[in-house]
């Protein structure tokens, strides 16, 4: 879990808290490791993975809509822009 807050940028507890209310609503589990006890491996269950996958086509939907007015080459400016952005903050680092 240690991993999961450095990854997303939080702190331990607000994983804690998160994959608790994760537990509860049965979508994911925690896995303890048998050879170290201090590792604890969050896994998705099979009701979470179904939630993923609603909230992937729900995503899908809202960036076809959201590009819907925007041209092709209107867009390709906007990703290259982004790609930019991103190359800046990662040599920056």
């Amino acid at each position: 879990m240690v991993e999961l807050a450095r990854d997303q940028m939080v702190t331990q507890a607000a994983v804690t808290g998160i994959v608790d209310n994760l537990e509860q609503l049965g979508l994911a589990t925690r896995e303890r490791s048998e050879t170290d006890r201090r590792i604890v491996r969050v896994l998705i269950t099979r009701k979470g993975g179904e939630e993923v996958k609603k909230g992937q086509r729900l995503y899908r939907k809202f960036i076809q809509k959201a590009t819907s007015q925007i041209s092709a080459s209107e867009l390709h400016q906007v990703l290259r822009t982004l790609d930019q952005m991103l190359s800046s903050a990662e040599s920056a680092s």
